[in-house]
């Protein structure tokens, strides 16, 4: 399949984890051995849930093929995935549940993770090779299923043998810098689309200038592939063999909660990319959709199309 086929993606199936979010508001961080009150919580389902809701709430078909438990965890995101209209393409794992965890959000809208890994981190090459693909389907990997001994083991092997018939698109994640390196480094050989936050390009390249990070990055991803560099109020960046790394600005916002920003993104990238726009103008359009995101509390606050369609391009 020719690239300009492959960056038009038809479905989008997230490959991997989707687990709880327990997110409590605070007005600030403890102090080590210490506690705080939380303003607010929140108990729902997270993690790729949160790219799967935005690309569905903006028209593209989704799918989840991940490993759900029957504990109580395990219930809360098969409860989610019903009410959003998300299939699941995998059996449901009996007598393992699934993991979650724990964000604390500040003011700032800055939030801080602890993750107790479940049944979703532990992918088989047999649970892989049962997925339903598609041709023409997107491949979404998050490096936290990169990053876990069984999961990570099995999408190394299984990614380096994926057809071209299907576009692949990682987000490395906040544990970028614990994937294996020899891993990642074949994931990536593989990877067509790479979305990345600051933090995380500077620590897989070593580099804090974003847009010279983003053009070191685009010669270790598969012919063709593109780099997404998002930088919050910044916006983003854009590089390829074939686009000199380019900034995309970002909405004028008021932050409330940055908890699924990048999800948002990458969920209107694929789905603009799904009706024919260019990968600057989806980016743009994916630049818009984070910010609205931001604008709500909850990790799940992707904008709908009546919502996005409201913003001039």
């Amino acid at each position: 399949m020719n690239n300009t086929a492959r960056i038009q993606p038809r479905r989008l199936v997230l490959i991997g984890s989707v687990l709880v979010d327990i997110l409590m508001y605070v007005d600030h961080l403890p102090e080590r051995g210490g506690d705080c009150i939380a303003r607010q919580a929140i108990f729902t389902s997270g993690g790729g849930f949160n790219v799967l809701v935005g690309a569905a709430r903006l028209g593209m078909p989704v799918a989840f093929a991940g490993r759900v438990g029957d504990g109580p965890m395990g219930s809360q995101v098969m409860v989610d995935l019903k009410t959003a209209g998300i299939p699941l393409v995998l059996p449901r794992i009996s007598g393992e549940d699934t993991g979650f965890d724990i964000g604390l959000v500040e003011p700032d809208a800055e939030r801080t993770f602890v993750t107790s890994p479940g049944t979703e981190s532990r992918l088989s090459i047999s649970d892989l090779n049962a997925i339903p693909l598609l041709p023409g389907d997107a491949i979404y990997v998050s490096g936290y299923d990169l990053c876990y001994p069984v999961s990570g083991a099995s999408l190394g092997t299984w990614l380096h043998t994926l057809s071209t018939d299907y576009l692949l698109v990682i987000d490395p994640g906040p544990l970028v810098a614990e994937i294996p390196p020899e891993r990642l480094a074949r994931a990536l050989a593989r990877c067509d689309i790479l979305s990345l936050n600051a933090r995380e390009i500077a620590l897989l390249t070593g580099i804090a200038d974003i847009a010279e990070a983003a053009k070191k990055l685009v010669p270790r991803l598969a012919p063709g592939g593109y780099v997404v560099a998002r930088s919050g109020v910044q916006g983003c960046w854009i590089a390829s063999d074939t686009i000199t790394p380019t900034h995309l600005p970002a909405r004028p916002i008021q932050a409330v909660d940055t908890t699924g920003a990048g999800d948002a993104h990458v969920a209107a990238l694929l789905t603009r990319l799904s009706k024919g726009n260019d990968m600057l103008l989806a980016a743009r359009v994916a630049n818009i959709a984070a910010s609205l995101a931001v604008e709500k509390i909850g990790p799940a606050t992707g904008p709908t199309s009546q919502e996005l369609d409201e913003q001039s391009f």
